[in-house]
């Protein structure tokens, strides 16, 4: 037990004790990714994913109970009565994190357990979210039209622009972990999302929700979803990753949060704590630290979108005609690399900051850092960053055998494949380089 050291600002990414030599978590990340791919292309020779035609229907009884008007409302009570204290405490309450939960609720609870919830049963957050229940309240009660024309032609910016301050406030601002600074980022998103959705309607959240977008997102991997008949199904994740809408703009979203965790891990190396230690050194503090930072985020985003962007183009000679743009049609592939990335940069940064949620309640200002070995927390981190890119294998290959053309489905993936093998090289080495 020792005492609390607030981390709020990263997901504990960098370890430099893994439980085997880098070279070889590399070597061994490289390898199953190109085997994957070996083995996809030899033996799943035609579309096999359902998407949302796919899954076994639930007892009927069971699908009552978690699909009806009771269970609904509770699931929007319990958000509004959670988001209610969450706004309460980092209003009232102490305004330093190692006295205030509210930070960890928010940074911990929220946005890193939100994903594994999700990734579990489903779209959970969609249905609590307490803003599209505000939103929708408000638009009810003042009766205006949808908007839906200019709805579809903001695409997902508003989520992207949201989810982008999000991550600047986490990854940059100086005073990330003040209480304070997350109860005006909270009050400040809320009022503005909930304004859009009385004006656009519920459908506002669908798109301009950053964090709903982000956690309907994860979602699709969830075993439990909806099939294309309406039904509660269990599926294949693979399906799930088919079943949501492959949307224009969607993308972007993706590649957003992918470029701030490889950021996360790039704060972590040697040479940015010499820049940044140097910044935060200078007369103009903390200007220079932030711009540091912004730039770095910025610039880290722009570089993982710009790779994706350049296999897409590498494939797009290779594409069907008739099936579009392929910078959208592959972004459900990305999802489970973002999973990935998520667990490896926030999987210890939960077990440990997590703790001063509920501690802090009674005032227990100490954390327990032997619930877990840096062994392990390696391992979790690697194998989360491998796995998701040989999920994210699976379902390239399936959609490729869709949208290429004959003749050219397997030399046409290559440039995925190197897509993929870039991601696994980079994910790892940020993970282990501390």
């Amino acid at each position: 037990m020792s005492n609390t050291t607030v981390i709020l600002a990263h997901g504990l990414g960098g370890r430099t004790d893994l439980p085997v030599p880098l070279w070889i978590a590399l070597t061994a990340g490289t390898a199953a990714v190109i085997i994957s791919f070996i083995f996809v292309a030899a033996l799943w020779t035609e579309p096999r994913l359902r998407g949302a035609a796919g899954g076994r229907a639930i007892p009927a009884a069971i699908e009552t109970i978690l699909d009806s008007p009771t269970t609904r409302a509770a699931l929007r009570a319990l958000g509004l009565a959670v988001f209610a204290v969450m706004l309460a405490e980092s209003w009232l309450g102490p305004s330093a994190s190692n006295e205030n939960p509210a930070p960890t609720w928010f940074y911990v609870w929220f946005w890193v357990g939100l994903v594994f919830v999700s990734v579990i049963g489903g779209p959970v957050y969609r249905l609590a979210n307490p803003l599209r229940t505000a939103g929708t309240i408000v638009h009810e009660l003042i009766g205006r039209p949808e908007h839906a024309e200019l709805l579809a032609k903001l695409r997902y910016k508003p989520a992207v622009l949201g989810l982008l301050v999000f991550l600047w406030l986490e990854l940059v601002s100086p005073h990330r972990d003040d209480a304070r600074v997350v109860a005006t980022f909270i009050t400040v998103y809320s009022l503005v999302n909930i304004a859009a959705g009385a004006w656009f309607g519920p459908k506002w959240f669908d798109r301009g929700d950053g964090f709903e977008v982000y956690f309907s997102l994860i979602a699709r991997l969830a075993p439990l979803g909806r099939r294309s008949d309406g039904r509660l199904v269990v599926r294949n994740p693979l399906d799930g990753l088919l079943a949501g809408p492959a949307d224009k703009g969607l993308t972007p979203v993706v590649l957003t949060v992918l470029g701030s965790t490889a950021f996360d891990g790039i704060t972590r190396l040697g040479f940015w704590s010499k820049m940044d230690s140097a910044a935060k050194a200078s007369e103009l503090r903390p200007w220079p630290s932030i711009l540091l930072g912004t730039t770095g985020l910025i610039v880290t985003i722009l570089l993982i979108a710009g790779l994706y962007a350049s296999t897409i183009w590498a494939m797009e000679r290779f594409v069907k005609p008739e099936t579009g743009s392929a910078f959208d049609l592959f972004v459900h592939t990305l999802i489970p690399i973002m999973l990935g990335y998520t667990i490896a940069h926030y999987f210890s940064f939960a077990l440990f900051q997590g703790q001063a949620g509920y501690r802090l309640i009674w005032g227990d200002s100490t954390i327990d850092y032997t619930v877990v070995g840096t062994a392990t927390i390696a391992f979790v981190q690697i194998i989360g960053i491998v796995a998701g890119h040989i999920v994210a294998v699976f379902s390239a290959h399936d959609q490729s055998v869709s949208v290429l053309r004959p003749g050219f489905i397997k030399f046409g993936q290559i440039p995925m494949m190197g897509l993929m093998i870039s991601y696994t090289m980079v994910g790892i080495t940020l993970v282990s380089a501390g």
